[in-house]
């Protein structure tokens, strides 16, 4: 069984005339079945991300570089004793304590 294949550019102008019909009779279809699978896989990719853990490391080094800040007891008893000496201060102080949404 032997079948010779000769392709020719006038087999191939036909190839297009055999389909013209059954595009017309099923393009809709393939079209939303296109657009369909397009969308899940979308979807599935999103999931995958959506549920992706950070590495190990990533998370130690993220750990490691951010420093918590810190205040000098200097400074503290500083801006304390300001306060104590200064009225003006003191009650600017308690205003702010008392409603720190206040601009």
């Amino acid at each position: 069984m032997k079948k010779d294949i000769n392709i020719s550019f006038k087999s191939l102008k036909a190839v297009p005339a055999r389909l013209r019909p059954i595009l017309n009779k099923h393009g809709v279809f393939a079209a939303v079945l296109f657009v369909s699978i397009v969308y899940l896989f979308v979807v599935w990719r999103i999931s995958s991300y959506a549920g992706a853990e950070p590495a190990v490391e990533a998370v130690d080094e993220a750990l490691t570089s951010s420093a918590v800040p810190k205040i000098d007891p200097k400074a503290i008893g500083q801006i304390q004793s300001l306060e104590q000496n200064s009225p003006q201060v003191q009650a600017l102080f308690n205003q702010a304590r008392n409603n720190p949404f206040q601009e």
